[in-house]
């Protein structure tokens, strides 16, 4: 009860901060830069966080999300975190606001790190550091190799003089809604049988990574209650070929039924 009070207390100081939403008017590039310098300084705070979150320490982790969230409201990590907690204390609809929250600040991300590629090559030598390290972090903490070399290649061109269109327009965003995101999203939906929703989610979380095991098993598991055989087997064939692990009572449950 303790926790779940200590919880709900984070969240509510948290959801009173200003947020800033993706294409608001009025919004400065240098007011970009400052968002982007903002996440920058949070990293470590949100490794913290998502180390205890991992570990199971919802207590410790909430603390390290609040101050990320302190200075950079929409923080998909930190947003993320809070989901998470939310759903393992019970909270269905506190979990579902952080989670768009999340997801909602990475397209704000998404829209910054476009405004800003434009301005890679006359930014200065501390912001450009800071750009290359975000690149090189999708958020959840895993490798954009395509982000890498889309920075990569307009330093190159700032060391030689020599710039080139694909530098401008090359490359990918290293904020794109990860996998986890939209998985966590579905399984909330799916809590408040939403269902339609719920398999957009799941999709869109197989878009991103196709082999998601916990992911697939809510897929297919959603396809068996809904009655669409079909597809559960479907999935069940693309889940073995990638060598994802099925549930088997749930496999063993669609065969039947079959």
């Amino acid at each position: 009860m303790k926790d779940k009070r200590l919880i709900f207390f984070v969240c509510w100081t948290c959801l009173v901060i200003p947020v800033l939403l993706p294409g608001q008017k009025g919004t400065s590039l240098e007011g970009d830069m400052d968002m982007l310098r903002k996440l920058h300084s949070t990293q470590s705070e949100g490794k913290k966080g998502l180390d205890l979150l991992q570990a199971r320490d919802w207590e410790g982790a909430a603390g390290h999300f609040n101050k990320c969230l302190r200075i950079l409201p929409l923080h998909p990590n930190a947003c993320f975190g809070m989901a998470t907690i939310a759903n393992q204390m019970g909270d269905v609809a506190q979990s579902l606001s952080w989670i768009e929250r999340a997801e909602t600040g990475c397209l704000a991300l998404q829209q910054v790190w476009e405004n800003q590629r434009p301005n890679w090559l006359s930014m200065s030598k501390d912001d450009e550091k800071r750009m290359r390290e975000l690149a090189a972090q999708h958020i959840g903490g895993s490798t954009s190799s395509l982000a890498c070399v889309s920075v990569d290649r307009a330093y190159e061109s700032k060391k030689t003089g020599r710039t080139t269109t694909s530098v401008i327009q090359g490359g990918a965003s290293p904020f794109e809604i990860p996998a986890e995101f939209h998985s966590l999203h579905g399984n909330l939906l799916f809590k408040l049988r939403r269902l339609d929703e719920a398999e957009a989610q799941y999709l869109e979380a197989l878009a991103r990574e196709p082999a998601h095991e916990r992911c697939l098993n809510n897929l297919i598991n959603l396809y068996f209650v809904t009655r669409r055989l079909d597809k559960a087997c479907d999935w069940l064939e693309k889940a073995s070929q990638l060598k994802a692990k099925i549930n088997p009572l749930l496999e063993q449950a669609i065969r039947a039924a079959e």
